[in-house]
């Protein structure tokens, strides 16, 4: 912890003092005390740490830390000290007792309440969940930023998002994009990633910004954006260039079973309708890749519904029941629809069905496969340009 008490219960940040101070503090031998379980605890101010307070190894403080360690410590204090240039009513590890949680950094605004938890070291999703419940019961605002040790960048648009980083994944209202926050404490760097779609098991795409912490201002952490009709056509092109042209080599589990179930299907990636693998927002409660689940709404559920005939929303739902993730899961995202209804509405606006009912639609063109997979791009093309130039909208429904 960065902060303690002393006997007369003012409250002390070593890291906020310099060394001499701390070393005279140190000979003076006066006892510190930890703010939420009154227990004495030690000054630790060496020369490579940051100087902090820990408990002693047998406290079962309820604030315990779990594994953060100096890098946490670090971006903790440099948070802290962002926010309070610019005379933000900030609160540094404040206790809440009647959630029983210490959030990084409490906030103060207009009436309302905000939490920073700087995450660095994996923790469980059910800690997660419990975290963010309890904020909600409270009334708090969380907003949680990763430490850049979870940031692996691909390319200037694409990166590493794993099962970890999609529980953090924020969407503040329905009408703003999905964004990711990291911050580097040796760089004093700030990453935004969003309008974040994702593409692969372990991959997703998003526009992002990196800018020093200096230059940012806490309301810059809500200017957010989506990626330009042009961008995001060009982007899933090349998406769809490189699943069709992917080489067959070192497949297994999922994605073996899937290819075997494609080839007794009559079909490769290289000539798989190009209404399979489209950009869905609601991605991250699909536990299957977007080409395994489209192809089966398209393959095993449409293609065989002949053009004027009905099929039902129900039947894909049923299809996918234990593929689906529940929406409670991502309590940071605003957005809560069924990522089966919203690639059927991808569907609709495209004209290959028509929906009748709430819960029935009409197929209206037949699916469309290709011969060689020079076509199949060339349908990809033409069909992303109907999609994102035309209904982008719907894509971030």
């Amino acid at each position: 912890m960065l902060q303690a008490k002393n006997k007369n219960g003012r409250v002390i940040t070593l890291a906020s003092m310099k060394r001499d101070v701390i070393e005279k503090l140190r000979k003076e031998g006066e006892k510190y005390y930890c703010p939420v379980c009154e227990q004495p605890v030690i000054m630790k101010a060496g020369w490579k740490i940051t100087a902090h307070f820990a408990h002693q190894t047998e406290s079962n403080c309820p604030s315990r830390e779990g594994g953060e360690g100096i890098y946490h410590e670090q971006g903790k204090l440099l948070l802290y000290h962002w926010l309070k240039k610019y005379k933000m009513d900030v609160t540094l590890e404040a206790y809440l007792p009647e959630i029983q949680q210490r959030p990084d950094i409490l906030i103060s605004l207009h009436n309302k309440k905000i939490a920073i938890e700087y995450q660095c070291a994996r923790i469980s999703a059910e800690e997660v969940r419990k975290r963010n419940a309890g904020y909600k019961t409270a009334g708090i605002f969380p907003i949680w930023i990763l430490g850049a040790n979870h940031f692996k960048r691909y390319s200037a648009n694409t990166f590493r998002l794993d099962q970890f980083t999609h529980q953090f994944i924020h969407q503040h209202t329905p009408e703003t994009p999905f964004v990711l926050y990291y911050f580097d404490p040796h760089t004093s760097d700030v990453a935004i990633v969003h309008d974040i779609f994702i593409t692969k098991t372990f991959t997703a795409i998003g526009k992002i910004d990196i800018t020093k912490i200096y230059e940012l201002k806490f309301t810059d952490l809500f200017q957010l954006d989506y990626f330009s009709q042009k961008d995001l056509f060009n982007l899933w092109v090349k998406e769809k260039r490189q699943f069709r042209l992917r080489p067959a080599k070192k497949i297994y589990g999922n994605e073996l079973t899937w290819r075997k179930w494609l080839y007794y299907k009559g079909f490769h990636p290289e000539n798989l309708p190009s209404l399979i693998h489209l950009p869905i927002k609601t991605q991250h409660r699909m536990k299957t890749p977007i080409w395994n689940w489209q192809s089966k709404v398209i393959l095993e559920i449409i293609q065989p519904v002949s053009v004027g005939e009905i099929f039902h929303i129900d039947s894909c739902k049923h299809n996918f029941r234990n593929q689906i993730l529940d929406a409670s899961l991502f309590p940071l995202i605003s957005v809560t629809e069924h990522p089966i209804r919203q690639y059927l509405h991808l569907l609709e606006q495209l004209n290959y069905i028509r929906k009748v009912s709430s819960t029935t639609y009409k197929k209206i063109e037949q699916v469309k496969a290709y011969k060689n997979v020079e076509d199949a791009m060339q349908g990809d093309n033409l069909l992303l340009a109907q999609l994102i130039f035309q209904n982008s909208d719907k894509i971030r429904a």
